[in-house]
């Protein structure tokens, strides 16, 4: 049974290690899930664009879901993006997720077609009414190109029922979270996306949580607390620790993965900082910037 549980605080967006061949490392996905567990994660998500779920094929897809699913034993919400170039694709994806038991789907626009907005409303209304689990709409204009609005996303959630919840991507995303949690009048719930560089602006507009990459979940699980806290400055300066490296990653998405999996490599959770091509190299001078981020980090404990 899917897990009822409503989602909040942080919930990283899971790497899919590789082999150096390219195969999936599954093990290493298991290793990865335990870390961020201990590591205050309140959910975890896979299959996502940060998770290189579209370099992966539809039997990939499904034992990716899978482990994640059979890993988590329930602990918490289980997260699968779920979404496709058009609707039927999207329908098959959202369903076998839900069939491999996940909790809540993500769910990206369609793309490679522009949709306006009466199609965007069929898309979503067509995967929210087919599954009977929580819907995330992922807002990221910057990487496919699609622009919503906070008005769309409350007319859905007051025809579905299981449409609750937006991610935002977009930069920047203040005015957009606090539309969304207005407009959305107690029906929907936001998290701070494009890797949380946006927490603190988001925490005080009201947003639920955050989806980071993986490696940064005990930074934004704990900044969340202090904040929920009421210690604002605590989570400030908290956060504020963090934000060179985190800066860094964000220059793009394959900087974060690859950031991301390195740091695994090094902590003996993935055999492989391996990432399926194609894929942004980083070249000699970035390299040697990431090694010196991950040795202080590494040794701070």
């Amino acid at each position: 049974m899917p897990n009822p549980a409503p989602l909040s605080g942080c919930i990283p967006i899971l790497c899919t290690p590789f082999h150096e061949d390219g195969s999936l490392d599954l093990p290493g996905l298991a290793r990865e899930i335990e870390y961020v567990l201990g590591e205050g994660a309140s959910g975890v998500a896979a299959l996502a664009i940060a998770s290189e779920g579209y370099k992966l094929t539809e039997a990939e897809r499904d034992a990716v879901a899978e482990t994640v699913i059979a890993t988590v034993a329930e602990r918490v919400p289980v997260v699968i993006s779920a979404d496709g170039a058009g609707t039927e694709p999207a329908l098959d994806r959202a369903r076998r997720a839900v069939a491999c038991g996940a909790d809540a789907l993500m769910v990206l626009p369609p793309s490679f077609v522009k949709p306006g907005a009466a199609d965007l409303a069929d898309y979503y209304t067509a995967i929210a009414t087919a599954v009977d689990v929580p819907l995330i709409v992922q807002d990221a204009p910057q990487l496919t190109g699609v622009a919503m609005t906070t008005a769309l996303w409350a007319d859905l959630a007051k025809q579905t029922s299981t449409l609750r919840y937006v991610k935002v991507e977009g930069t920047p995303q203040g005015e957009v979270i606090s539309g969304a949690v207005a407009a959305g009048e107690g029906r929907l719930a936001v998290f701070c996306g494009w890797g949380g560089l946006s927490i603190l602006d988001a925490l005080e507009r009201g947003a639920a949580g955050s989806m980071p990459a993986p490696n940064f979940t005990r930074l934004f699980a704990e900044v969340q607390d202090r904040y929920a806290r009421g210690d604002h400055d605590a989570a400030e300066a908290y956060f504020a620790a963090e934000l060179p490296f985190l800066l860094w990653t964000m220059q793009s998405v394959d900087h974060s993965v690859a950031a991301a999996k390195e740091e695994f490599r090094r902590r003996g959770i993935f055999a492989s900082a391996h990432q399926r091509r194609p894929a942004a190299r980083l070249d000699a001078i970035a390299r040697g910037q990431l090694a010196r981020f991950l040795d202080r980090r590494l040794r701070t404990p």
